[in-house]
């Protein structure tokens, strides 16, 4: 049974609920950044139902490969997608996960807190020449995460949020662990946020292997070795062109995965024949 709400989350004012409401009917997309007297507020509206008939064909695939992060993540959107997603900050922010607090919800859409706007995403790109401290960052912040006995739901670098040398997480639509069982989901997090990042980084994938290796062995045993067998699997992707024009950044950021996938598991079998 899902964790009920603990608390009743209506922080604004109907005034304040009814100048939202204004505002939103005057502007396109779902999440916006509002000012509720003179605080800045995330508010997240409803996003249609959605249907994702590829689901049974990853279920088959992870069955086939052994891999249970590969089974499909249910995003339901709609009102269900909001629910998941306010029970999910709210029991992350319970165990100490740095991620928003929801301040209030209707039917039509949520609020949270404002944690900043630049995403670790935008910090690696623009500030390539000293990446790698980013790059950990998000690595010691997944750790962080892990070691709360939590995990994230899509672990990219652009749904961690960089402000005043701290992570953050946001996007809480699907509940990995409904799919599969928790270490499986914490291993997700590692290759995901592996497969957001490594094309961007400048660094060789040896070193970039070296580096995860090293924040993934402070991790639990049976997380490592959910890593480790996807690396094995997947390694061979390392095929894939690295060349964005004409292939475009889905098959160059599977590349350069790949090629660290390849290179972790290298690295673990060096490791285990010194010890």
């Amino acid at each position: 049974m899902p964790p009920r709400l603990l608390l009743p989350f209506f922080m604004f004012t109907s005034e304040q609920q009814n100048a939202i409401d204004t505002t939103l009917m005057g502007r396109p997309g779902r999440t916006h950044k509002l000012d509720v007297d003179g605080t800045p507020v995330i508010i997240k509206q409803l996003e249609p139902q959605l249907k994702h008939w590829g689901y049974p064909v990853l279920d088959t695939l992870a069955a086939i490969l052994g891999q249970p992060m590969l089974r499909a993540v249910p995003a339901p959107g709609g009102s269900d997608a909001q629910r998941i997603e306010v029970m999910r900050l709210q029991a992350l922010k319970v165990a100490g996960a740095s991620v928003p607090d929801v301040l209030h919800v209707t039917p039509q859409w949520f609020a949270m807190s404002f944690l900043g706007e630049t995403s670790l995403d935008h910090m690696l790109r623009e500030h390539a020449d000293v990446g790698q401290r980013y790059w950990e960052a998000g690595l010691n912040a997944i750790l962080s995460l892990h070691r709360l006995e939590q995990t994230a739901s899509q672990c990219f670098a652009r749904n961690m949020i960089w402000h005043e040398g701290k992570v953050s997480f946001i996007d809480f639509e699907d509940d990995p662990t409904k799919s599969m069982p928790l270490e499986a989901a914490q291993a997700r997090d590692w290759v995901l946020y592996l497969h957001s990042t490594a094309y961007i980084l400048r660094m060789t994938p040896e070193h970039i292997a070296s580096v995860l290796l090293r924040y993934l062995r402070k991790d639990k045993p049976d997380v490592q070795q959910h890593v480790l067998r996807a690396a094995r699997t997947f390694g061979w992707l390392r095929v894939l062109p690295n060349k964005r024009k004409p292939w475009g950044r889905d098959v160059v950021s599977a590349h350069f995965a790949a090629m660290t996938l390849h290179h972790l598991v290298e690295e673990d079998r060096r490791e285990r024949a010194i010890f």
